[in-house]
């Protein structure tokens, strides 16, 4: 029996999908979470939390900058840097 490909279609779409997060991240953030997933839909993305989770989790370059007060209670805020350095900036701000 074939082992099925480490890289099915569905896979692919998920690894394009978190890169497309961190490349917008990286273009207009720090953003909090509501502000991300208002982008997808505004891309006309789908919108699936796994794939939120794995592109602000899982990417070396997304930061967790903390939490903040968003309309329904508190919300993360990320950003991108290359290095924790970076950040010291944008903590500020």
């Amino acid at each position: 029996m074939a082992r099925p490909s480490r890289w099915s279609e569905k896979r692919q779409a998920i690894r394009e999908q978190a890169s497309w997060i961190v490349r917008w991240l990286r273009d207009n953030g720090p953003a909090t979470t509501p502000e991300i997933i208002a982008a997808l839909e505004a891309e006309g993305r789908d919108v699936r939390a796994h794939v939120l989770q794995r592109a602000l989790r899982k990417s070396p370059y997304v930061h967790h900058l903390g939490r903040e007060e968003g309309e329904r209670g508190p919300v993360s805020r990320w950003a991108w840097a290359v290095e924790e350095d970076e950040l010291g900036d944008v903590k500020r701000k």
